[in-house]
């Protein structure tokens, strides 16, 4: 308990400084909210009284401190570009952008930890190098590259799958590919290195002198021990896959909270960035927490140090 309780407290002021720094980003981009709500045949007289509603006439500490007071209680303001409420805004993309990259994470656990399995237990084999080429190319293609090209390929060319939007499950193929394939190729390598560690174990040398399974070895002993490390990654991959989700509801068309983010900036709509930034810093470090906490249970010793 105590352990939960000291990282729920950490939590406090890292969400402070990342809310700080993306008010504080909004703030100094150009272009003025005010004459974007008023529109191009505004006077100065609707801009300033708009610029009223919104708060920026008053010192930059003040409306910082307005901004949490009413963060607290989950107001986050009105959109500047459709005036709706900007939870109401949130609630509705939300479910889109959690149910891409939970498919996301899942696809890169099922695919990533076997490759890596598979590359450690046939180490120096061509089944090795390829899982390593396969892991160089998955890490160094951007993803709006290999979403385009699967587009092209997939929906263009052979027209077996939609390349836009997310409203049945053909649709959710190509994105979540699109944004598991980082994913897939970083934990492939990781699995490998780690199960390779723990084939090198000399416990590992006194299970196999017992003259245990070598499948007993591999999944009951090396694979189970390897886990504890790969769980770490997994969470931080669902934090990666959060925030890539932006490039790739841009690039698929779909109604998220990334594309939400991203038109917010196009049209300096700062509560819609404000808020949207904050959710997603909300839920990496949450995924983090509940993936330290389930650490410690795991592993004991993590609670002890």
């Amino acid at each position: 308990m105590y352990y939960a309780i000291r990282k729920l407290l950490m939590l406090i002021p890292l969400m402070l400084g990342v809310s700080f720094l993306v008010f504080l980003m909004m703030r100094v981009l150009p272009g003025d909210p005010a004459k974007t709500r008023a529109g191009l045949h505004a006077t100065p007289e609707m801009i300033e009284k708009i610029r009223q509603e919104l708060q920026l006439d008053k010192p930059l500490l003040v409306q910082y401190y307005l901004f949490l007071r009413d963060a607290v209680h989950l107001d986050f303001g009105r959109s500047i570009r459709s005036n709706q409420p900007v939870l109401t805004e949130f609630l509705i993309r939300y479910p889109n952008t959690i149910m891409l990259t939970l498919t996301a994470t899942m696809l890169f656990l099922l695919i990533g930890i076997p490759l890596g399995v598979i590359a450690a237990v046939h180490h120096g084999s061509i089944w090795d190098g390829l899982t390593i080429l396969v892991g160089l190319i998955g890490i160094s293609m951007p993803s709006f590259w290999l979403g385009l090209l699967l587009i092209w390929e997939f929906a263009v060319k052979l027209k077996l799958l939609p390349s836009f939007g997310l409203s049945s499950p053909a649709h959710m193929i190509l994105p979540a590919i699109t944004l598991a394939a980082y994913g897939i190729a970083y934990t492939a390598r990781y699995t490998r290195s780690s199960m390779l560690e723990e084939l090198g174990q000399d416990y590992i040398t006194a299970t196999r002198a017992k003259g245990l399974s070598e499948r007993t070895v591999l999944y009951r002993h090396a694979l189970r021990n390897s886990l504890l490390p790969i769980l770490s990654q997994a969470a931080l991959g669902f934090g990666y896959m959060l925030g890539g989700s932006v490039v790739i509801e841009v690039v698929f068309t779909i109604n998220g909270i990334g594309k939400l983010i991203v038109d917010a900036i196009l049209y300096r709509d700062f509560p819609i960035v404000q808020a949207g930034v904050l959710l997603i810093s909300i839920n990496f470090v949450l995924v983090n927490l509940f993936a330290d906490l389930a650490y410690g249970l795991i592993d004991p010793r993590i609670r002890l140090t």
